[in-house]
């Protein structure tokens, strides 16, 4: 099933999108989700790449439905917010875009 977030993250990070038909936009998410954890925790360049697919994700949430809205803070804001601790949770508010920290910031309080 093809949708904005499917394609626009099939169009950016083509590697976040398994090949099967049928994938669903939950997956998609999920998947970036732990791509950016990957690559926040390497160096410069990956951090970069990081914080390209977490503005993209931005740019989706802040121009979608609810329901695009709904799948971004469920898959992707809180895949991320599991991996959180205290040393980290600076680094993540740094790389979000300043639109989607409260968000976070609500997803990590409500879980």
């Amino acid at each position: 099933m093809k949708n904005k977030i499917i394609s626009s993250i099939h169009e950016w990070f083509p590697e976040c999108v398994p090949a099967e038909q049928n994938v669903s936009e939950y997956t998609v998410l999920q998947n970036v989700a732990d791509y950016c954890m990957r690559c926040l925790n390497g160096n410069k360049e990956e951090q970069g790449l990081a914080k390209e697919a977490i503005n993209i994700i931005g740019i989706l949430y802040y121009n979608g439905s609810l329901h695009e809205k709904n799948a971004i803070e469920n898959e992707f804001l809180e895949r991320i917010s599991h991996c959180e601790s205290p040393a980290s949770l600076r680094l993540h508010i740094d790389f979000l875009p300043k639109e989607l920290r409260p968000i976070y910031m609500k997803t990590i309080l409500e879980n």
